[in-house]
């Protein structure tokens, strides 16, 4: 027996025969020609081929996930059309290289690129530039093949150096058990793809596996390991845990479409907290309540400039239209000087945790902040839109803030552009000044989220993502706690409904907590939504004074 530890990306169990998979990237042919006409034709034909299978790709994709993730292949046509790719092809052909070796040089220069950005959602686009080479290099060697056939009698678990978003959607879901591969990333899109199909998918294993093709293994997807020839016990230990996995699930797909209600009818809105338009279809899918927090600073992050209205208003339409009536909250951008946002002043700073950030930046960055605005109250006819502050600290911040959008509005106005006339304003609570004075600050805004991971980390002055401070950082230390209840009381006081976000949200130990101290929402990510609701809908708040005794 071997155990062989990677990183986990799709949660599940899966027991079976290992089939190890070869890409056509493999190995890329490199000759000189001596027709280029030709070769310039055969380059031609293959594109106009690898149009077709990309369309085809996409209506494949629709089938077995949404078409907020299968628009990836749209994008991947955007990627094959681009014409300063497609000189630089033509240019190595015009010089005498082959097809398959100018398409892929070409492609993996542009994949490099990305891959060597700082911000890991656009380095894992490095493997869809290069899933469009190895369509247009499989098609020129004639051994593409759009149904990727598992020569094997019954279920494997897939394995190979990586996977292409392209390979995810058209292996045979009924032979394919989970995926295994060295390389890849969590945020990569065939990554993305596998825990939205529901794959068990472990990656960045570093060990070669084709040595093992046709061994029995088992994938443990919640801790990120493959199991190779498991022993008997290991393999009973796994054939149970399989079983009470596949309950597990049952139960949680049976939350779906049921009421976010406690036994004794007290409802609580559970919205997700994302960061990226993919997130979409796994939020809806899970069946959120609405989007509670989307962080908008993942649109600023690096690069050159900031996206200008027109940009930014694409993307906030995409949500409220995926949403509609269940509303949409917008967090302004929230960034720091780790972040990539070189356009800004915003200066390198020894602690970024407690530097230039949040609400600050946009008050020190009038234009930027009023593009934002602008571009947010320009889309909202579009759906139920509420904005987000975070990192406030004082009544005279949220005060600049209306004075801005007043301005805005007039603005909007005089040019004859439409926007809602219901846009709800609210202040993240994130720090220990924000929730003493949340009597003042929850008078002047419509709602109210209290994010629990800074909140917690302020309160204690400990990173916690500091490994020295493992036993010192309490996570749910009385402090925390108390500022939660001072802040949730003051809010309701003045009328206005509150959430909680961060890692209390998330946690099912603490949601009858969160009940008792009556928390209008819980905002967590889309995979933990079901599981949040199981944890509701279980729960029994008729005594609330008894709880938080036991807990306070």
């Amino acid at each position: 027996m071997k155990v062989i530890n990677g990183t986990s990306v799709s949660n599940g169990i899966a027991i079976g025969k290992l089939h190890f998979y070869k890409d056509t990237l493999g190995d890329i042919p490199d000759y000189k020609v001596d027709d280029v006409e030709a070769e310039l034709q055969r380059y031609h034909r293959s594109m106009f081929t690898a149009k077709e299978c990309l369309v085809s790709l996409y209506e494949d994709a629709c089938q077995k996930v949404t078409k907020d993730e299968a628009v990836i292949f749209k994008t991947h046509i955007l990627v094959l059309e681009d014409a300063k790719l497609k000189k630089l092809v033509e240019a190595e052909i015009n010089g005498g290289r082959n097809a398959e070796a100018a398409v892929y040089d070409a492609f993996k220069d542009l994949a490099l690129v990305f891959k060597n950005l700082d911000d890991e959602y656009f380095s894992a686009r490095y493997s869809d530039i290069l899933d469009v080479a190895h369509i247009i290099i499989g098609i020129l060697q004639d051994n593409y093949n759009r149904e990727k056939n598992i020569d094997k009698a019954g279920p494997v678990i897939i394995a190979a150096r990586d996977f292409f978003p392209s390979d995810t959607v058209s292996f045979d879901r009924e032979k394919l058990l989970g995926l295994v591969a060295n390389e890849s990333s969590y945020n990569s899109h065939t990554s993305i793809l596998a825990r939205t199909m529901g794959i068990p998918s472990v990656i960045q294993i570093d060990e070669p596996l084709d040595g093992y093709d046709n061994k029995t293994a088992v994938i443990d997807g919640q801790l990120g390991k493959i199991i190779i020839d498991p022993d008997k016990n290991t393999l009973a230990m796994y054939k149970a845990k399989l079983e009470r996995y596949e309950k597990q699930q049952q139960r949680l797909k049976n939350q779906i479409g049921r009421p976010s209600q406690t036994k004794n009818k007290q409802n609580v809105r559970l919205s997700v907290d994302i960061s990226s338009l993919e997130d979409i279809s796994s939020a809806l899918n899970n069946d959120a309540d609405g989007i509670g927090i989307f962080r908008s600073e993942t649109l600023f992050t690096n690069r050159g400039k900031a996206p200008d209205e027109a940009e930014q208003i694409e993307t906030y339409k995409t949500l409220l239209k995926a949403f509609g009536k269940k509303g949409v909250v917008i967090s302004t951008a929230n960034g720091s000087s780790e972040m990539g946002m070189s356009y800004l002043d915003i200066p390198h700073e020894k602690n970024p945790a407690l530097g230039f950030n949040g609400i600050r930046i946009s008050l020190e960055n009038s234009d930027f902040f009023r593009t934002q605005l602008r571009a947010l109250f320009r889309a909202s006819v579009y759906g139920a839109l509420s904005i987000l502050l975070p990192m406030v600290s004082s009544t005279e911040e949220i005060d600049y803030v209306k004075r801005e959008i007043e301005e805005i509005k007039k603005e909007l106005t005089l040019q004859g552009e439409k926007f809602s006339d219901n846009i709800k304003l609210g202040l993240m609570v994130e720090t220990p000044a924000a929730a003493i004075l949340s009597d003042e600050l929850c008078g002047q805004v419509d709602f109210v989220n209290i994010g629990t991971d800074n909140l917690t980390q302020y309160t204690l002055a400990m990173d916690k993502d500091n490994k020295k401070l493992v036993d010192f950082y309490r996570p749910y230390h009385p402090a925390v706690k108390r500022l939660i209840r001072i802040t949730i009381d003051n809010a309701h006081k003045h009328g206005k409904p509150v959430a909680i976000s961060g890692h209390y949200a998330s946690d099912t130990a603490v949601t009858k907590l969160l009940l008792a101290l009556k928390a209008d929402e819980l905002v967590v990510s889309p995979s933990e939504i079901l599981k949040v609701k199981a944890s509701v809908t279980e729960t029994d708040t008729s005594n609330p004074e008894k709880i938080l005794k036991d807990k306070f």
